[in-house]
């Protein structure tokens, strides 16, 4: 046998460890080389939005190599899209364990910690975030946050201050600073920032305002006033803290100085409309106690007019003063002003239509509410007033076409309520007795309690002498819910057309009592009732008082000559 000298094994061993080593490295080439080919056919799949697809290729690509970390991450974000929080948690903590240097892994493992609520892991991503990035700002008002909800305000803070330190101070921060002392229960600190970014931007006003405002929450009245005068440095024509210094002064009971900012304020054609409005509206619905009078309510609502008189808000709102004082006629010249510049608005003409029924202006009310019908043909309320009013103007039909053609709009139980009573009203008027039964029975199905129209549908059946009994049972209910002069006499007056003298007497005799000046019908009722009961004398001397108080003198004269 023949021995291998020395050299000669030696190159041996060497040629035999070096074929094992290149055959290794030969297969894991072709192992990567495998799931890169795998990895690239999900990311063909997840683009043409095979999702399915595309999550077996990923995880084949698992397969080939546990490792694969970029297919763990896309898996996650896959899993994201489909809203399943929990195998995306769990594909993109592995990647993150395998690459933590992987800020994209990072990322989108916080929110998928925050997510799920765990603040604690999603703050450790962002410090080792920052390991890397000190100076990123984003980062760092991010982790802010986080230690925010964790109610550790002081790194809050810090993470604020480190941020002004890159980038110095600004609004940004130290509102941020300000509202996390605030949480922290430190009111003074929370002034202290606010007051630094002031001296920091000296001519900056809405900071001096901000440091009173906060001063002002404490309670520190006279610090208040102090940073209140500064804006007032800065900008002597600032209307806002014009308003503001009004509203400090009224709540010291200083109305007198109070007032005169105020009238500054509203002077000033630069503070906007609205906000004079609204302050306005808050003078006037305080019952007025630490506020303005109601000559003071004029003449700021004068100077808004004329510091804006163009404005159709400042018409309305003076209009609205006319009106709560009950200074109709002023109040509608107001409203007619404001709708020739803006008609659009129903609440106007709503309140156009009642100040003018209010003055029983009933042709404006015709007209108006004819305009009102017209560009609000849904709205009930304008249907109603233009029928009134027609009625009241004699123009029954014009009433009655109104009626029937609102009554289509309206929703209101109230309201149709009103609408039939008019309609039973208008209807007798024209002598068409049928429809004026038919819409007082719809009135009474609405309110079986309507005295006015249980009175008048009872007494213009007793004039036509029929269904007594009915007419007599609403009489009753009328005088029961409302004894006035008129049911107590319509109730009489149908007791003696049921031939109960009697009581008749008692009613109408009841209806006179409570009346200063008797009307000619009810004194000819009482006439006629005497009449029946065979006092002659009483019945002359009643038909006489009719006779004098305007009664039919035709008729009466008639019942004058009996014996």
């Amino acid at each position: 046998m023949t021995l291998l000298k020395p050299k000669y094994w030696l190159l041996l061993v060497l040629l035999c460890s070096f074929s094992s080593v290149f055959s290794q490295s030969a297969k894991d080439e072709k192992k990567a080389k495998q799931a890169m080919n795998t990895f690239l056919d999900a990311e063909k799949n997840k683009m043409l939005d095979n999702y399915p697809e595309a999550i077996k290729l990923y995880e084949k690509t698992l397969d080939i190599d546990k490792e694969y970390d970029p297919a763990m991450y896309e898996l996650g974000r896959l899993y994201i899209l489909q809203q399943k929080y929990t195998e995306a948690l769990f594909w993109v903590e592995k990647a993150y364990k395998i690459d933590d240097s992987n800020k994209w892994y990072a990322l989108i493992l916080i929110d998928l910690y925050r997510n799920n609520y765990q603040i604690p892991e999603a703050i450790a991503v962002y410090e080792h975030l920052l390991v890397n990035e000190p100076n990123n700002t984003d980062y760092l008002l991010s982790i802010s946050g986080l230690y925010t909800v964790s109610e550790d305000f002081k790194k809050a803070i810090e993470s604020i201050e480190k941020i002004e330190g890159i980038d110095g101070i600004s609004e940004k921060t130290r509102l941020q600073m300000n509202k996390l002392y605030m949480q922290n229960g430190e009111p003074k600190e929370a002034i202290e920032v606010m007051i630094e970014l002031s001296d920091a931007f000296p001519n900056e006003e809405k900071y001096c305002s901000m440091v009173a405002e906060l001063y002002m929450q404490q309670q520190k009245t006279d610090k208040a006033l102090e940073w209140y005068e500064k804006v007032i440095k800065i900008n002597p024509d600032n209307p806002y803290i014009k308003i503001t210094l009004a509203d400090f002064y009224a709540k010291k009971d200083d109305l007198s100085t109070a007032y005169n900012y105020l009238k500054e304020g509203y002077s000033n054609p630069n503070l906007d409309i609205d906000t004079k409005i609204q302050v306005l509206a808050t003078y006037m619905n305080s019952n007025r106690q630490r506020s303005i009078q109601k000559e003071r309510a004029y003449e700021l609502v004068d100077i808004l007019a004329t510091t804006h008189p163009d404005s159709y808000k400042a018409r309305t709102i003076y209009g609205e003063l006319l009106f709560n004082d009950s200074l109709y006629q002023e109040a509608a010249r107001e409203f007619e002003a404001v709708i020739k510049m803006d008609s659009s608005n129903f609440i106007t003409w709503n309140q156009l239509l009642y100040a003018l029924g209010m003055e029983d202006d009933h042709q404006k009310v015709a007209n108006f509410s004819s305009r009102a019908i017209e560009l609000f043909p849904e709205q009930e309320f304008p249907y109603y007033v233009n029928a009134l009013a027609n009625f009241r103007l004699e123009d029954t039909k014009a009433a009655i076409a109104t009626l029937e053609q609102g009554l289509y709009f309206v929703s209101n139980q109230d309201l149709a309520e009103q609408f039939y009573m008019l309609l039973g009203d208008a209807y007798h008027t024209e002598a068409n007795t049928k429809k004026a039964y038919e819409n007082y029975d719809n009135c009474l199905r609405i309110n079986p309690d309507n005295s006015f129209v249980l009175n008048n549908y009872a007494y213009y059946l007793s004039l036509e002498n029929k269904d007594l009994d009915k007419a007599r049972e609403m009489a009753l209910k009328a005088i029961e819910l409302d004894p006035n002069e008129n049911n107590l006499d319509t109730y009489g007056w149908i007791l003696y057309l049921l031939e109960d003298y009697q009581e008749a007497l008692k009613y109408i005799s009841q209806s006179i009592d409570i009346t200063k000046e008797p009307s000619a019908v009810v004194l000819e009722h009482l006439g006629d009732v005497y009449m029946a009961m065979g006092n002659t004398k009483e019945a002359r001397s009643n038909w006489k008082k009719a006779k004098k108080a305007g009664g039919d003198a035709k008729i009466l004269n008639e019942k004058l000559k009996q014996k």
